[in-house]
């Protein structure tokens, strides 16, 4: 499942050797699901012997029936540590989770962490609100925000710590975990989007409403920020919930040209008062040369004198068919369309 015969068959940076890696490691019984310890995590082999060379010129044979506890310490017998004392244990950090970047009204906060010992403390501030006055607290179970906010958290195996309800401080690293924090922010508007197309589900970030949070993608798609559409036009409608003068729309569209990302051909915007007969209002054509390989973002927008309306379509026209110099010409590849954010002034 993970490895198919297709142009998009290799999960991960395959090119570096991650697949290979994997299927060697595996096969011969070992993983390291932790690198940097000095053990192997293990299962059965997948052949009945196989011998492994050693850098210093010793060799090993393994079977189906080496013990496991032998296959952990495979290489690491005669290793001597980079630190001359005990392996320092690794507090990981804990996971901050909710169901979107942004929110209309209220949004609920969990934290937790995959070790049931550990204790984890949380700073919550206000970027649009710097006076409000927070402090560290002690995580016990969810919480509500009602505006803009960054969470800040970290895990600890240092039990009972009050200090840090007190001191709105970094806390000591000692027996700590790394500090890893999230913004999440509260929309100023109360738009909806209804998607007239159907993005890839790889590349949906935020839903519907993923293209018009305030939240703008980066030229690294990898973070999840786009919305992907592949082998069709993109097509949306806004619904600004009421009657509103507008002077401006935008779209966002990216091209990394590697990826089989590519500007739409061109983008039309269209305006309507009961989203059912729209008038098209302006028609931007792309200038980015698709055989331009930096990754890049572009701002398609149109002006417009003193108009009022409701609804708001964007509709992006897709490349279509790899031209024969892309690399993903062979394999019959259909470029991708990457939109983020949609902008109404």
């Amino acid at each position: 499942e993970f490895y198919p015969n297709s142009p998009d068959g290799l999960i991960g940076n395959a090119d570096c050797g991650q697949m290979s890696a994997w299927y060697i490691l595996s096969s011969m019984g070992l993983y390291s699901v932790t690198p940097g310890q000095p053990i192997w995590s293990t299962t059965e082999p997948f052949f009945e012997k196989i011998k492994v060379n050693f850098e210093n010129g010793t060799s090993k044979t393994i079977t189906k029936k080496t013990p496991k506890e032998e296959l952990k310490k495979l290489g690491f017998e005669n290793i001597k540590p980079l630190v001359q004392k005990e392996y320092e244990k690794i507090v990981t950090v804990p996971v901050i989770e909710a169901k979107s970047k942004s929110f209309k009204d209220k949004l609920e906060i969990s934290l937790s962490s995959r070790n049931n010992f550990y204790e984890i403390w949380y700073l919550v501030t206000y970027p649009n609100n710097p006076k409000h006055v927070t402090k560290w607290e002690f995580y016990h179970k969810p919480f509500t925000i009602t505006e803009t906010a960054t969470i800040e958290a970290f895990a600890s195996e240092v039990r009972g710590a009050d200090i840090y309800k007190s001191e709105r401080v970094v806390p000591p690293s000692q027996g700590n975990s790394q500090t890893i924090s999230a913004t999440f922010f509260k929309k100023d508007n109360d738009w909806s989007v209804k998607l007239l197309s159907k993005p890839t589900d790889m590349y949906f970030a935020g839903g519907n409403d993923g293209l018009i949070d305030g939240i703008f993608g980066t030229t690294n798609w990898r973070k999840g920020d786009w919305h992907g559409y592949q082998t069709q036009d993109f097509e949306a409608v806004v619904d600004l919930k009421r009657t509103t003068e507008i002077s401006e729309i935008s779209a966002n569209f990216l091209q990394d040209t590697r990826s089989w990302i590519l500007m739409p051909t061109k983008v039309e915007f269209y305006i309507s008062d009961d989203n059912k007969n729209f008038k098209l209002i302006g028609t931007i054509e792309n200038t980015v040369n698709p055989k331009d390989y930096e990754s890049q973002i572009k701002d398609f927008s149109v002006k417009i004198n003193k108009t009022t309306t409701k609804y708001i379509k964007v509709k992006a026209y897709n490349f279509g068919k790899l031209p024969e110099w892309h690399q993903g010409f062979p394999y019959d590849g259909e470029a991708f369309i990457f939109v983020d954010e949609i902008g109404v002034k």
